[in-house]
């Protein structure tokens, strides 16, 4: 089911510039519940995703894909969401992010630091007085933006 709808719906969150995140469909107090997490270079907006979930929900209702009752939400993914993909990688560069590893580098299993560079395999974290690590990408298990104030 989730593969039919994401066929569907891709084609109309790519010509809104946009990405889809995440996608869930399941039962929560007791109604189904259509979720997507959307999200574009520099953030997305409260009025793009009412447009996105406005021509969505009419793609999906034209196709006739879910034949039950549900709830269709479209969401910002939000800043402290543990990151996904090498694009999620990319979109943190330059900002704070923390790094929990399965493996310790330097001694540790966690850092908090800027993100300086996202390569093929590895990114590189600018974490103050031990200065810039290479971490593996195989090395992490949890990593997201940190929120600056």
């Amino acid at each position: 089911m989730i593969d039919k709808i994401t066929e569907l719906i891709k084609p109309v969150i790519v010509s809104e510039k946009a990405e889809l995140i995440d996608i869930t469909y399941r039962k929560e107090s007791g109604s189904q519940v259509l979720r997507l997490l959307v999200d574009k270079d520099g953030g997305i907006k409260l009025s793009e995703c009412v447009r996105l979930n406005q021509i969505i929900s009419r793609v999906l209702e034209d196709s006739g894909v879910i034949a039950e009752d549900y709830v269709l939400e479209v969401d910002s993914p939000g800043v402290d969401r543990p990151f996904k993909t090498k694009m999620d990688y990319a979109r943190a560069a330059g900002r704070m992010v923390r790094v929990t590893l399965n493996e310790a580098i330097l001694d540790k299993k966690e850092y908090i630091g800027r993100l300086q560079d996202i390569m093929d395999d590895s990114i590189r974290v600018d974490v103050g007085k031990k200065g810039i690590i290479e971490v593996p990408f195989s090395k992490i298990t949890r990593a997201r933006q940190e929120v600056e104030f």
